[in-house]
């Protein structure tokens, strides 16, 4: 399973800096990941059915079996899932605004809850010592949060995401390593 999240990151990745390229005016520090596939962009369909669809879809089956092996792993595939699977069907507005049409909202909604859902559990694992990695990727998944709900600073919010939600993954890899090897 671990191999599998390493490919669906890899794939991520690389679909995050395909459509970026082909979007002149997107920029990695300044703009989120979804709006990459915001409503009305050239690229809507095409980044959500063909990036956040198969990221979302992966993590989540990724989910479904590690489940009963590992539930933190899971969990966390679990909400990386459920949030790119939104992300495919209910693009974010332009800007990525707090408030905005209903399927920004719904977006940020279900955005929202699986990130304070991952805090909740890497908060779970921090109490039993799994590792530095869950006590880095708590720090700045937070830290992304408060800056999304503040708005500041704005220039820096693609970034701020990038890195917390690669903390995410990398958490979520190591948790899923500690599995097959002990």
């Amino acid at each position: 399973m671990a191999l599998f999240l390493l490919i669906i990151y890899i794939y991520l990745v690389w679909g995050i800096t395909f459509y970026a390229k082909k979007r002149k005016a997107y920029n990695h520090c300044r703009h989120s990941i979804s709006e990459l596939g915001e409503s009305g962009s050239e690229y809507e369909k095409q980044v959500s059915f063909f990036i956040f669809l198969p990221v979302g879809l992966g993590c989540l089956i990724i989910s479904m079996f590690a489940y009963n092996n590992n539930y933190p792993a899971a969990f966390l595939s679990g909400a990386i899932g459920l949030s790119y699977l939104f992300s495919a069907f209910f693009p974010c507005d332009p800007e990525t605004p707090f408030l905005g049409t209903w399927k920004n909202s719904l977006h940020n909604i279900v955005g929202g809850v699986c990130y304070v859902g991952m805090v909740y559990q890497l908060n779970e694992l921090m109490d039993s010592n799994t590792g530095w990695h869950i006590d880095v990727s708590f720090t700045l998944l937070c830290f992304f949060l408060i800056t999304f709900l503040v708005g500041f600073p704005k220039p820096f919010i693609g970034l701020i995401q990038r890195i917390a939600e690669a903390s995410i993954f990398l958490s979520t890899f190591l948790l899923l390593l500690r599995v097959m090897f002990t």
